[in-house]
Order: structure tokens, then sequence, then C-alpha cells
């Protein structure tokens, strides 16, 4: 992996506030900016680093020469100019960035070098350009990243949206996208890359953002890393505060998050790792730190590692996860017996359900040694039309689902999957009404919305079965109370769950989920499970 310094600005602000000292020179975590990168890139195998800086800091210069001296096996190329833009600046490192994959950053990015190291391993198997965004917004003019939440951009087990475009100010951005904020980290590859900034210099263009914006519309595919927190040093201010920021990171309390694997994600891929992403983010504002891996590495962790860790946050539903977290016995949110409940059998989540007194469809679960058949049980009959519903170990599928009007079909598709050894097979009665998706957090969090509204859904089959939205007014004290007698069943903390409103305004619960994506209020929901977070681990104190 080559590497790429960006270090040839003035510093005029900090310079006005009575700074004096060159930028890349400046002392954080007690390195200077410049120094501490390169520690960062060579412990990140760097094959070699490219430099740019400005002609009027000779101490620079001397501080790089020194540095190359005292690394003798590594390839270090510096060029001393003047630049109009951190563009030209690149530009100018393109003459001697070797061919292949490059990281480049500006000399000011301030970021936790485990973040980095984890970026780095994607961008070496990404296919394209992968730049840093984050949702913490510390510059004074941001650079905005729209991302696209379709599809499941996964890269060597990260999840990494498709970049969509860079805007100067968020209301030019469009609700259907992910907002994010340029971390000032860039991951290129010279073949795609280096033709579209000639061109760029060719037009005239004096802004790194121009170009960025030139490679989207030149079609060169481009990724997002999300880090939990990047900072920059435009003031005497921001290197007091990344001081403390890097100072207090090993300090902080140590939570693991965990990511839900890609087979329960289907279709959600990138809305299920961006809440929690979100949630990351969050916490670590709040002092906490936080380690994210997959569920095939919080598999593969040992168990003394898993045990380091004061709470794990986590999304996970292989049952080899989930049993693996509950026989450690940590603290978990949610807790895995909670999700062992909800995620794993659809004919305890209904029974459980009916026993608290949630209202529930009249449903009937498939046993099969009763050998009943539709065809021949006229009670059965009158469950129809309906729905079949399976609960696979193997992860989700579009078919878990299944839509029979018939006694025939209803009968074809039962013996199916029974034949299919499917453990968990129940038949519900189809609701009329308006479908309301629900998420809730403990213990004030409820939204509710109409899916078809917002053109949210899973597979995209089943709310054709519903008439059109009437938008029947519903009693907003029964929703909330209704939430909360789940949390009671269950024991959950973090879920979602589908309802039906009656033409009368009852509310019937069809469905429900632990930690769902929370994809129409991600933002807010990501407030409010922090919050939730941070006190359960103050409840511990």
């Amino acid at each position: 992996m080559h590497y790429a310094i960006i270090a040839a600005g003035e510093g005029s602000r900090l310079r006005d506030e009575g700074i004096l000292l060159p930028k890349p020179l400046l002392p954080v975590g007690g390195q200077a900016m410049v120094q501490r990168l390169m520690d960062i890139m060579v412990r990140c195998g760097a094959e070699s680093i490219s430099v740019i800086c400005n002609s009027q800091m000779p101490q620079v210069r001397e501080h790089l020469l020194t540095y190359a001296e005292e690394h003798p096996g590594l390839k270090l190329h510096l060029i001393v100019d003047t630049t109009p833009s951190s563009m030209h600046s690149l530009a100018r490192l393109a003459d001697v960035i070797p061919a292949g994959k490059v990281c480049v950053t500006t000399v000011d990015t301030i970021f936790r070098e485990r973040e980095f190291a984890a970026y780095i391993q994607t961008f070496e198997q990404c296919q394209g350009g992968l730049f840093a965004v984050t949702p913490f917004v510390d510059d004074e003019r941001p650079l905005w990243v729209a991302c696209s939440k379709e599809g499941e951009a996964r890269i060597g087990g990260h999840v990494c949206p498709a970049i969509q475009g860079f805007y100067d100010n968020e209301a030019e951005m469009s609700h259907d996208v992910w907002h994010f904020v340029s971390g000032g980290i860039y991951g290129f590859e010279t073949a795609t890359a280096w033709p579209v900034l000639r061109q760029c210099l060719d037009e005239g263009q004096q802004r790194m953002r121009n170009f960025q914006r030139a490679l989207v519309r030149a079609g060169v595919p481009l990724s997002a890393y999300v880090f939990g927190k990047i900072m920059d040093i435009d003031h005497a201010d921001d290197l007091r505060q990344a001081e403390t920021w890097l100072d207090d990171s090993l300090k902080k309390r140590r939570i693991l998050a965990v990511h839900r694997a890609l087979e329960f994600s289907p279709n959600l891929a990138v809305s299920d790792a961006a809440i929690l992403q979100l949630v990351t983010s969050e916490l670590e504002v709040e002092g906490c730190r936080v380690d994210s891996v997959d569920e095939d590495t919080f598999d593969r962790m040992p168990d003394d590692e898993v045990r380091s860790y004061e709470l794990v946050v986590h999304m996970m539903r292989r049952m080899s996860s989930l049993l693996k977290l509950q026989r450690l016995g940590l603290p978990a949110i949610n807790a895995p017996q909670s999700v062992l409940t909800v995620a794993k059998s659809r004919e305890m989540t209904l029974e459980l359900l009916q026993q608290a007194g949630v209202p529930v469809p009249r449903w009937w679960a498939y046993e099969p040694a009763d050998d009943q058949l539709f065809q021949c049980e006229p009670a059965l009959q009158e469950l129809l039309p309906g729905w079949v519903k399976v609960m696979r170990e193997g992860g989700t599928r579009h078919d878990d689902v299944t839509w029979v009007e018939t006694p025939l079909q209803a009968d074809a598709r039962v013996l199916e999957l029974a034949s299919q050894r499917v453990p968990d097979i129940v038949v519900t009665r189809h609701v009329e009404g308006d479908l309301l998706k629900v998420y809730a957090v403990t213990p004030d969090f409820v939204y509710a919305f109409y899916p078809q509204e917002m053109n949210y859904t899973k597979f995209g089959t089943a709310e054709q079965h519903n008439t059109a939205l009437a938008h029947i007014p519903y009693q907003q004290e029964e929703l909330h109370a209704i939430a909360w007698r789940i949390a009671r069943t269950f024991g959950i903390e973090i879920f979602g769950f589908d309802a039906i409103v009656e033409p009368d305004g009852h509310i019937v619960v069809i469905d429900v989920n632990d930690w769902p994506s929370f994809s129409a209020y991600r933002q807010k929901a990501a407030s409010a499970i922090a919050a939730l977070i941070t006190h359960s681990l103050d409840s511990e104190d």
C-alpha cells in the first residue's frame, strides 16, 4: 500500500490565533501531526509515503528529511512546493506516487489508529475508491457526502455504501440517502483517479471537492467507509480537543459492538450496519471506547477477550453467537435470551404475545404429528386468506412469509416447508387495515410510520395485500401500551414491530423483531440507544 500526505497549507487561521509553529509540526498525542501520520502509515505496511509541504515552511522539510534518515527502509518522496489548492497539491503528488492503490490524507486529519488500520484492510479488498466519512461534524465548511441506501455494499465484512455525490450544504441532499461528512482520507486507484484529476486541471478547477465530484460524474466507483469520529485542526481549540480525545481514548469504558451477519439482513445490510455505526459514534462522543466486529469475528474471539469488555451491544441473530454470549454471562443489549425468543420462534412469539394480552391475528402452528390439513379442517379454513410464516436458523429468505388464499395453497406450502424440515411453521389470518411499522427503545422512544408512504419494504410484495392507505385514526396511548407490554414480555430493550390498524382503530400486532434498522428515524434512534447504553453502564457502577 502506498500513502501520501498533503501538508502544503499555510495554517492561516492558527497563525491568526497566535500559533506560529507550522501546522504539520503541531504536536498531537505527543508527536508532530505529520510524524504521527507517517508512523501510523508505517505500522500499516507503507511501501512508500509521498509528502508535499509548503516552500515557505523550511522547518517541515527538515523534519521530514530527518524522519527519512531515521527510517532508511522507507521510500519517502518529498515535494516542496506552494500550490493554490489541495487539489493542485494532489496533482503534484501524482507525479511521484507509484501506480496502484494509494491512501491520501490531509496533514491535519486526526483519527484513532485502530479505525484507520481497519479502513486500510478494507481498502485493500475494495474495487475502486474508498473514502472515509463520519457522522461527526467538526469542520466549519464540511463537505457533505451522500451515500446510497440501496444494496448490500459489504467489503471484507464492513458495510461500505456507494457514494452518490458531494455537497457543500446538507440541505441540498435528498432524504433517501445517508448523510455523512468527508473525513479527509481518500483511497484511490491511480489508474482511474489520475485521468480525472488531469482533466480537472485542464478545466481550471481549484478545489479538492470539485475533483471528487468529477470522479462521480466520470463513473469511477466510490464507496464510503464510516469512521466513528474524525477531527481536523483549524483552530487552537481544535488542537486542545484533539489532544483530550486521544488522551482519553485509552481511559474509556470498553464496549464491544457486534454487527449482524449478512444472511440475517436481506436487502438491509447497509441499513442494519448504519444504525450500529451511528450508535458507536454517539457512544464515543459520550466517552466510551467501542470496538466493532461482525458475527464471524465474535464467534472466533477467545472467551477471555470477550470478557474484557464491560458490555456487549449487538445485533446478532446466529444461534451459535447468541448461545456463546449467553454462556459468558456478560451484560448485553439486547439480552441474548430475549433475541432467542423473538428471533428464533414465531410460534413462541405469538404465544407469549397472546398471554400478555397483546392483540395478535388468529393463528395456528403446524405440528407434524397432527397430520392436519386445511382441506379437511373447516376450523383451519377460517384462517384464510392468510400468511404462512417460518423462522430459519440459517438466515432470512424472501419466501419466509408467503401469502395463501385457498386451502390447497395453504396445504401445499405447509407440506413443502415440512419436507424441508423447517421446524417453526405458523399460519396467521390476514388482517385488513393500515400497515404500521413501529420502532421502540425503552423507556421513552416509540416512533410509528406508514411504510407505504416512505417506500419502505423488505421484500417488496407483502404490502400489496392490504388496501390503499386510509390513515385510520388510532390512539397513541394504545400504541405505547402495546410497545411496553412487548418490552416487558420479552425483556427486550431495542425492538420493532409491525401492526395493522383495523377499520375501527384497534391495533393488531403481526410481527416483532429485535433491533430493526430504524431506517426512518435513524439519528434519533441512535441517540436514544446510546442514552440507554450509557444509563445501563452508569447503573452498574
